[in-house]
């Protein structure tokens, strides 16, 4: 599954810059949001109980890091903090401009 959604992810940059390129800014960014999404989705893997994730739930676990350091302790800060505010902002660029 994890090859599945990088695949996605990759897809979805090729679409964003072929968008980009033809200014189509706004689809640009959503298919930069979605191949964020996806790209977290492969790193941090399913949630529980076979749901999907929230959109802007992932963010928090992906930061977090624990996925990538299971020693990562859960009060700490996270290890990819640097990470959430751009992931919060293509975000609400994603939702602000549909």
């Amino acid at each position: 599954m994890i090859e599945f959604r990088i695949k996605y992810a990759q897809s979805y940059i090729g679409d964003a810059k072929f968008l980009y390129e033809n200014k189509r800014c706004n689809s640009a960014i959503s298919r930069l949001y979605y191949a964020s999404y996806q790209a977290m989705w492969a790193a941090i893997g399913d949630p529980d109980e076979g749901k999907v994730w929230k959109h802007l739930a992932i963010i928090k676990p992906f930061v977090h890091g624990y996925w990538f350091s299971p020693s990562q302790k859960q009060n700490s800060a996270g290890l990819l903090e640097h990470l959430r505010l751009p992931l919060r902002q293509l975000y609400a660029h994603r939702i602000s401009r549909l």
